[in-house]
């Protein structure tokens, strides 16, 4: 199950490089003169040009937003990856395991700040638009982060108390 685990990971992490590549690409086509203006344009064929407008600037955070969440998921999947290859190697309770495992916590925890913007994102195109995103906010997602913290310091506690039994025998 470990390699099976440390094959999906790495695949995790190169398709999550590809979506962070075409975030950008979409951001910087829509910043751009040519781009933005065409995107602009062409909504602008059916909606009145200020939600025209929101839309676009929607868009463009939206694709910011969707880049950063991309750099947390590389923290989250690389971090899984150290984990993993611990528990291959035989030694998953150490303090390196426990600051990926902090790591990761903070790395989840930006992803729900950063859902909270896609919240607002969607409220605001919501208001000024007759689109609709469907956001809503979860709390399985915060549990996850406390979870993980504890976990981070579980390993941490666990690895002291191993080290520490070691030097008595």
């Amino acid at each position: 199950m470990l390699v099976l685990s440390r094959r999906v990971l790495r695949g995790l992490l190169v398709l999550n490089w590809v979506f962070v590549a075409f975030f950008a690409l979409v951001a910087a086509l829509l910043l751009s003169p040519i781009g933005g203006n065409e995107a602009l344009a062409a909504l602008s064929r059916t909606l009145p040009a200020d939600q025209a407008a929101l839309l676009v600037r929607a868009a463009i955070w939206l694709m910011a937003l969707g880049i950063a969440a991309g750099v947390a998921a590389h923290l989250i999947f690389a971090r899984m990856l150290g984990i993993v290859a611990a528990a291959i190697a035989g030694d998953p309770f150490t303090l390196a395991n426990a600051r990926r495992l902090r790591t990761i916590g903070w790395a989840l925890l930006a992803i729900q700040i950063l859902d909270l913007g896609f919240g607002y994102i969607s409220f605001m195109v919501e208001s000024g638009t007759v689109e609709t995103f469907g956001w809503s906010p979860t709390v399985g997602g915060w549990i996850a982060v406390l979870m993980v913290f504890v976990l981070a310091r579980v390993f941490e506690q666990g690895s002291r108390m191993r080290d520490e039994l070691a030097m008595t025998v």
